[in-house]
């Protein structure tokens, strides 16, 4: 039988992107999916433009909760054998089930498979295509680099593995349960751009660049060393993996809060001083920020 597909969108006061989501959903050229769209208390438009999808989606709105328990409902709702997180202002291209099917069936240990994406800017315009690095679980840890973005196929068996999003953490429990999922098994990459990722100011990794943000990235990864069931090659990697988790925080809050990121970046480097830090991308530490930590006056000068 063909697989079912179930798409999951969770949204709040994103009216304006909504509709052309939902469309880009109802376009798939991929011929078994249902469509869960839960409402997390809007109070714009939401609800009476979901009205009118009624017969074509199931939709529900509740008391606002977050959105990683939204997104946990929907995976307590969802029938499909494959389910993908859509948000809400990030529409899908329509041929992402069809072509992320295909490839979830040709590697059947594959737990998550995840293709390329453009950025796109609020009038739609491509800002950036992103071609993601192949699957390796050294990238996704000792990196922390994520993967996984727009478009990411979760096989159910994931989710019996590991329960869903952490509502813990506000800005990265998508990264974070990629950790935990990948310590199951692999994910796979898929080399075709499936999906859209929007760029605006209202979106929460752009707006909300700050210390909670900066702290879940070390606090999930101490998390994930709590763990009994770390492999060794995990293990061995953990000086690597917390100083770049604490570069990465520092990251989010430079060059602006400079003496909120300082402490991050001398973590950083207590715990590996020499490691390359570098992101399959491109060049990640930056010797600018690591000279300002070891040596403030240095701040008016290179940053």
């Amino acid at each position: 039988m063909t697989p079912l597909v179930s798409f999951i969108t969770a949204t709040y006061n994103a009216g304006h992107y909504l509709r052309e989501t939902i469309e880009s959903v109802l376009a798939q050229t991929y011929p078994r999916i249902e469509y869960i769209v839960l409402d997390d208390g809007s109070t714009d438009d939401t609800p009476n433009l979901l009205r009118q999808y009624d017969g074509r989606l199931r939709w529900e709105s509740h008391p606002n909760m977050g959105e990683s328990r939204t997104v946990n409902k929907g995976f307590g709702l969802a029938q499909g054998d494959y389910i993908i997180v859509v948000s809400a202002d990030d529409p899908v291209k329509p041929n992402l089930a069809e072509v992320g099917v295909q490839w979830m069936e040709q590697h059947p240990q594959a737990l998550v498979g995840y293709p390329d994406w453009e950025m796109i800017d609020p009038q739609n315009r491509v800002l950036e295509t992103r071609r993601v690095p192949d699957y390796d679980y050294d990238i996704l840890l000792r990196m922390h680099f994520c993967l996984p973005g727009p478009g990411s196929l979760i096989r159910r068996r994931a989710l019996e593995l590991e329960q869903g999003r952490d509502p813990h953490y506000r800005y990265i429990a998508d990264y974070e349960f990629w950790l935990r999922v990948g310590l199951h098994g692999p994910f796979v990459h898929i080399p075709q751009i499936l999906a859209t990722w929007r760029s605006h100011p209202n979106s929460t990794t752009i707006s909300s660049r700050n210390q909670q943000m900066a702290a879940e990235h070390i606090r999930c990864i101490e998390a994930l060393y709590q763990r009994t069931d770390l492999s060794p090659e995990a293990l061995a990697a953990k000086a690597e993996t917390l100083s770049t988790a604490y570069y990465v925080a520092a990251q989010i809050l430079m060059p602006d809060q400079f003496e909120a990121a300082r402490p991050y970046l001398l973590q950083s480097l207590r715990h590996m001083p020499l490691a390359p830090h570098a992101y399959p991308t491109g060049l990640m530490r930056s010797r600018r920020y690591l000279l300002c930590a070891l040596f403030p006056f240095l701040q008016r000068i290179l940053l």
